[in-house]
C-alpha cells in the first residue's frame, strides 16, 4: 500500500505554505543576483570590463608598478594607440632591457614612451632664450648615459616665412625678433595650480593651422645622443627621396655611398596648403617616420639639433625660402645641359680607347658636350708621370675634337711611405770561381709629388696612435687631407697636371673608404648605434679618426699638428667633408661649374648622383629623386644614364638602358658614366643605338625650353608641387611635370604598351601629335604608348620653343638650328545675345589653378577654381551667337639682357623683346658674336577647329624660307605673323 497524506489540503492557509510569497520577499539582494542567471552574467561582464584594463595597465604595459612621480607632474599613460607609440631607446628588446620609465608591449615585444613622455625638459616661470631647461630624469634610455643638466632653446625669426629652432647647451645663440611674420609660436607655460615648473612643449602655427608640434613627446640630450619627436601634419608628407613619406621609413643623414644627395627637406600638406621643415645636423642623424605622422630624430652629436621651418603656403614658396637659406648661385651655362660622357679605361692603353670613342661618336652622329678624359684623377704621394701624361694628353685629344674637358676628381691621396736613398753593393763572380766586388751604388727613389710630412697638419689621423689615418680604395692605401684648412699652395702641390678644364666633377668625396671597420667599437662606445648607422659608416673613414685642426703656436708662426694637440672625432662633422673639398678645389682654378657627389646644405654645386645600380626600380627612383631634389632647391641635378656601377649586362638590360635615355630627355642634366661595359650609345648597336641617339637629339631640340624653365624654377617636378590643389595627383610617382607646360607619363615596365595617366586640371594635348586628352581632372585615362618614347602632354595656353635640326653640341644647335614653335591653344567659347551681352562660358578655366612659378603670365588669382559654370536662364527669343577666343603664351630666355616673348591666337602670332635695361640683339643678329639662331622655320598649332587643320589633330606651317626673322625686333617693337586668314 502506498503511503498518503491524511487530511484535506484545501483547509491549509496560504501563509502556512513554506514557499509563500512573503518568504520570497525576505531573500537578500545578492541572493537575487546569484539566483538570477541574466543578472549574474551582466555582473561578471561589468567586473571584467572594469578590472581587465586596470590589470593589463598595471601588469602588462608597465614594467614595474610605480607610485606617482614626486615632481607633481603627470606620470604618463601607457594606453597609447599602437600607431602613435614612440620607441623608447632600442625599441625591440626584452622586458628587462626596457627602461623603467617607459612602457612595454608584451605581445609585440616593443619598448615605447608613455604619453606624455617622462623624458622631457622642465623650466621655471616664463620661457626666454636665457631660460635653462633641466631634465626631468637624470639618465636617458641609452646605455644609462647622463642627461645634460642644462640646455636651451633658441628661436630665430629669420624672415616673415622662415623660422629656426635650435636646441643646444651653449650660451652664444641668440635669435632675432620680427614685428610682422606669417607664423606664431607658443612655449608651454607652467600650471600654477600644480607646480611652478612645466614640461617644455613647442607649438608653431601659421594660417593653415598647426605646422610644428612636439606633442609632449621625448626630448633627450646627452653625450653623443640627442633625440626629439614632433608632428608636422596629420595629412601627407613628401621628401627625403620619398613620395609620399610613409610610416616605417628610416633615413640616415650621413653622407655615404647610397645615401641622400639632396638636402633633408620635408614638405608637409595641411588643409590645402604646404609648409616645409629642413633638418640641419652636421653629425649622423637618423630620421624615423612613425605612424600618426610623427617624426623621430636621433642624432649622434654633442652639439644639439637645429630645424628650419618654412610656412609656404605653396610648395614653390617653401622652395624659394630654402634657396635663400642655401645661398643658391645660378651660374648655369648652356652647354652644361648637353650630355657629359665618361668611359673609365678597360685596357692598358686609355689614350687609344679615348681616341677610338671620339672617332666612333663622330661617325655615328652622337651629340655630347664633354668628356672626363683618358683616366679619372686620383692624387698620389709619389709622382706618377704616366698618369700625369694620360690626363694631359687626354685633354689634348678632346680639344682637337672640339669637346670640353671635365675631369672626375677624387679627394683622397694614394699613399706610399717616404723613401730613403738606398745604397746597394753588387758582387760579380768570375769564371775561375773568384769574386770581385763592385763600387757601391746609390738608387734614387721615386720623387714625391706630395710631401705628406710637410703638410702633416692637414691630414686625418689615426684615433689611437696619432699617425696618419690609412684607408683603402681599390686595394690601395690612401690618406685623407682635411681640406678645411687647405691653402692655395697646398692645392697646387696636389694638382700636378698641365690642363685646362671648363668644369669638374668631384666624386667619392663622402669620402670613400673601403677598409674594414671595427664594428664592435661602434656599439661599445656610442650610446646609440644600429644597423642603419652601420651601413652608412661602413664605407666612410673610421668614425673615431681625428679631424685635423689648425692651431697657431703662440711662440712662433708654425702650425702644431694633431700629434701634439688631438683634434675632434671625425664623425661629428663628417658631413662637412664634401663642402670642404669643393671650396678647396676652387683654389686650383677659381670659380668654375662644380658637380659634387657629396655636399651639405650647399646651393653652389650641381648634384652628381653616383653608384646607381642598373635596374627598372632604380630608373623610377632616379626620377623621384631628381624631381624632389629640384623642388628642394637643387635645380641642377645629374643622374647617370643606365647607372654607373660595374653590375651591368648589355644583353639583358639593353631595353632598360634605352628607356633610361628617354627619361634623361627630361632630366635637369645628363651624365653617361661607363665602368667596364660601355653605356654610351656607341657601346650598342641596331635599333637600340638609334633610340638612344634619338633621345639625346630630342633633348637638344628641347633645350631652349629647358634653359628658359631653369631660369625661374626647377625642371623635373613632382605632381604635388606643380598641382598642389589636385588631391588625386599629389601622391603620384608615375608622372611628372617638366616645367609649367609639359607632363610626362613614363612607361617603365618591360614591353609596356599602355600607360594610365591622371589628367591634370585644364586642357592638355599629346605633345608630339596634338591629340586632345579627353577626361575629367584627376581621373585615370588609358593611352597607348611605344617602346621608343615617353608619353608627353603639353598644356593648352603654352608655346614651346624648340630647335629640331640638332647638331653635335648644344652650342652649335642653338646657333645653327632654326626654331620650331609648338603652339597649344587654350580656347574659350563665349555665348552672347545679338547685343553681344555675355551670358556664360561653356568651358570654365581651371588649368592655371595649380600651376606654380608660371613662365607665361597666367593670372594666379584663379588658383582653386573648379566650379561648374552657372546655368543661365533668359526669356529672350533673339538668336544666340557664340564667339570662340584662343590664346597661348611662351618665352625664350637668351641671356640676362634679352628675353623674347611669344603670344598667339587662332590667326596670328606676335613676338616682342622684353624691356630689359639694355636689349642685346647681338646674341642672335650679329654674325660675329651671336650665340642664338634668328629664324623661325616651322609652326605647329594644336586646338584649332578641325576645318583649319591640315593634319588630323594639328596644323603644320613650314616652308623652304623662314617664316619669321627675329632680327626684325632690332628695328621694330614687335613681329607680327598671320597664319590663318580671318575670313576662313
Amino acid at each position: 500500500m502506498l503511503p498518503h497524506v491524511n487530511g484535506n489540503q484545501e483547509n491549509i492557509e496560504d501563509d502556512e505554505i513554506p514557499f509563500a510569497f512573503d518568504n520570497v520577499k525576505n531573500i537578500t539582494w545578492y541572493d537575487r543576483i546569484l539566483l538570477n542567471r541574466p543578472l549574474r552574467i551582466i555582473l561578471v561582464l561589468l567586473i571584467a570590463t572594469i578590472a581587465t584594463p586596470i590589470l593589463v595597465y598595471k601588469f602588462i604595459f608597465l614594467p614595474t608598478l610605480e607610485l606617482p612621480p614626486s615632481d607633481g607632474l603627470s606620470m604618463g599613460s601607457c594606453l597609447v594607440p599602437r600607431e602613435a607609440r614612440l620607441p623608447c631607446g632600442i625599441e625591440a628588446v626584452t622586458p628587462d632591457k626596457c627602461h623603467e620609465q617607459c612602457c612595454y608591449d608584451h605581445e609585440n615585444h616593443l619598448c615605447f614612451h608613455r604619453y606624455p613622455s617622462r623624458f622631457s625638459y622642465l623650466f621655471h616661470g616664463h620661457w626666454t632664450e636665457e631660460t635653462d631647461l633641466h631634465p626631468r630624469l637624470p639618465k636617458v634610455p641609452y646605455s644609462e648615459a647622463k642627461s645634460y643638466k642644462n640646455i636651451r632653446l633658441s628661436i630665430d625669426e629669420i624672415t616673415a616665412t622662415h623660422l629656426a629652432l635650435t636646441f643646444h647647451h651653449s650660451n652664444n645663440t641668440e635669435g632675432r625678433r620680427l614685428k610682422e611674420k606669417n607664423y606664431s609660436y607658443s612655449i608651454t607655460e607652467p600650471d600654477k595650480r600644480h607646480s611652478e615648473r612645466t614640461e617644455l612643449n613647442i607649438i608653431v602655427n601659421s594660417t593653415q593651422g598647426n605646422i610644428f608640434n612636439t606633442a609632449r613627446g621625448p626630448l633627450i640630450a646627452a653625450d653623443n645622443i640627442w633625440e626629439i619627436s614632433f608632428r608636422l601634419t596629420n595629412e601627407t608628407m613628401y621628401g627625403l627621396g620619398e613620395i609620399p613619406l610613409k610610416p616605417g621609413t628610416v633615413k640616415v643623414l650621413y653622407n655615404h655611398k647610397g645615401g641622400l644627395n639632396s638636402i633633408p627637406l620635408v614638405f608637409a600638406r595641411l588643409n590645402g596648403s604646404y609648409h616645409g621643415l629642413l633638418i640641419e645636423s652636421m653629425a649622423p642623424t637618423e630620421v624615423i617616420v612613425r605612424g600618426d605622422n610623427q617624426l623621430v630624430l636621433r642624432s649622434i652629436t654633442t652639439l644639439g639639433l637645429k630645424f628650419h621651418l618654412f610656412v609656404g603656403p605653396k610648395p614653390s614658396d617653401v622652395m624659394k625660402d630654402v634657396m635663400v637659406a642655401l645661398g643658391v648661385k645660378r651660374d648655369l651655362e648652356y652647354w652644361m645641359l648637353g650630355a657629359h660622357v665618361c668611359r673609365e679605361p678597360t685596357t692598358n692603353d686609355p689614350l687609344r680607347e679615348l681616341s677610338t670613342f671620339i672617332s666612333s661618336a663622330t661617325a655615328n652622329g652622337l651629340p655630347y658636350e664633354s668628356h672626363c678624359g683618358a683616366v679619372p684623377v686620383v692624387f698620389e704621394t709619389d709622382c706618377n708621370d704616366t698618369m700625369i701624361n694620360l690626363v694631359n694628353q687626354g685633354e689634348a685629344l678632346l680639344r682637337k675634337a672640339q669637346k670640353k674637358f671635365v675631369p672626375h676628381v677624387s679627394p683622397y691621396i694614394k699613399y706610399k711611405p717616404p723613401h730613403d736613398n738606398e745604397t746597394t753593393t753588387e758582387t760579380e763572380t768570375t769564371t775561375e770561381g773568384h769574386t770581385s766586388t763592385t763600387t757601391p751604388t746609390t738608387t734614387t727613389p721615386i720623387p714625391r709629388c706630395f710631401d705628406d710630412a710637410k703638410f702633416d697638419h692637414y691630414n686625418l689621423r689615426d684615433p689611437n696612435l696619432y699617425n696618419l689615418y690609412l684607408g683603402q680604395v681599390n686595394n690601395h692605401d690612401v690618406i685623407y687631407p682635411g681640406y678645411k684648412w687647405a691653402s692655395e699652395k697646398f692645392m697646387q702641390h696636389l694638382w700636378a697636371f698641365n690642363t685646362n678644364f671648363e668644369a669638374v666633377i668631384l666624386e667619392n668625396n663622402w669620402p670613400l673608404d673601403e677598409s674594414e671597420k671595427d664594428r664592435e667599437a661602434f656599439y661599445e662606445y656610442l650610446p646609440y648605434f644600429n644597423q642603419n648607422f652601420e651601413a652608412a659608416f661602413n664605407v666612410t673613414p673610421q668614425w673615431n679618426a681625428t679631424r685635423p685642426t689648425r692651431r697657431p703656436d703662440w711662440r712662433n708662426t708654425r702650425l702644431i699638428s694633431d700629434s701634439e694637440y688631438p683634434g675632434e672625432q671625425y664623425f661629428k662633422r663628417h658631413n662637412e667633408y664634401g663642402n670642404e673639398f669643393i671650396n678647396a678645389f676652387g683654389k686650383i682654378k677659381g670659380s668654375i661649374p662644380t658637380s659634387s657627389t657629396s655636399q651639405w646644405l650647399n646651393g653652389n654645386v650641381t648634384i652628381n648622383r653616383q653608384n646607381i645600380t642598373t635596374s627598372w626600380t632604380n630608373l623610377r627612383k632616379e626620377l623621384v629623386e631628381a624631381s624632389l631634389g629640384g623642388v628642394s632647391g637643387h635645380w641642377y641635378w645629374s643622374s647617370p644614364i643606365c647607372g654607373d656601377t660595374v653590375e651591368f649586362n648589355n644583353v639583358t638590360q639593353t631595353r632598360l638602358c634605352a628607356k633610361w635615355y628617354m627619361a634623361a630627355t627630361y632630366m635637369p642634366m645628363i651624365k653617361i658614366h661607363s665602368k667596364g661595359i660601355a653605356r654610351d650609345p656607341i657601346g650598342f648597336a641596331g635599333i637600340n643605338r638609334l633610340h638612344m641617339i634619338r633621345a639625346l637629339n630630342r633633348r637638344l631640340s628641347l633645350l631652349p625650353y629647358i634653359y628658359t624653365v631653369l631660369q625661374d624654377g626647377p625642371l623635373l617636378r613632382p605632381m604635388f608641387y606643380q598641382f598642389p590643389l589636385s588631391t588625386n595627383l599629389t601622391d603620384l610617382t608615375t608622372q611628372f611635370a617638366v616645367g609649367d607646360d609639359l607632363v610626362i607619363v613614363p612607361n617603365l615596365e618591360p614591353s609596356q604598351t599602355h600607360i594610365h595617366l591622371w589628367k591634370p586640371p585644364g586642357t592638355w594635348y599629346e605633345f608630339w601629335g596634338g591629340l586632345e586628352i579627353i577626361g575629367d581632372e584627376g581621373f585615370a585615362i588609358t593611352m597607348t604608348t611605344t617602346e621608343s618614347d615617353f608619353f608627353t602632354m603639353v598644356r593648352a595656353g603654352s608655346i614651346i620653343i624648340m630647335q629640331k635640326e640638332t647638331q653635335l653640341t648644344a652650342d652649335l644647335t642653338r646657333l645653327q638650328s632654326n626654331y620650331s614653335l609648338v603652339i597649344a591653344l587654350k580656347c574659350e567659347t563665349e555665348i552672347s545675345t545679338a547685343t553681344d551681352e555675355l551670358i556664360s562660358t561653356t568651358e570654365p578655366i581651371t588649368e592655371s589653378d595649380d600651376i606654380t612659378n608660371s613662365t607665361i603670365g597666367i593670372d594666379s588669382t584663379t588658383i582653386g577654381t573648379s566650379e561648374e559654370p552657372e546655368e543661365i536662364s533668359t526669356t529672350t527669343e533673339e538668336p544666340i551667337n557664340t564667339v570662340t577666343t584662343c590664346e597661348a603664351k611662351g618665352k625664350l630666355f637668351m641671356n640676362e639682357n634679352i628675353t623674347l616673348a611669344f603670344r598667339a591666337n587662332a590667326t596670328h602670332i606676335t613676338v616682342t623683346a622684353q624691356k630689359n635695361e639694355e636689349l642685346d640683339f647681338n646674341v642672335f643678329c650679329n654674325e660675329t658674336v651671336s650665340t642664338w639662331a634668328s629664324n623661325v622655320k616651322e609652326i605647329v598649332l594644336y586646338g584649332l577647329d578641325e576645318k583649319e587643320n591640315n593634319y588630323d589633330t594639328k596644323k603644320l606651317i613650314s616652308g623652304e624660307t623662314p617664316l619669321m626673322d627675329l632680327c626684325q625686333l632690332a628695328d621694330s617693337d614687335e613681329i607680327f605673323y598671320k597664319f590663318i586668314n580671318d575670313e576662313n
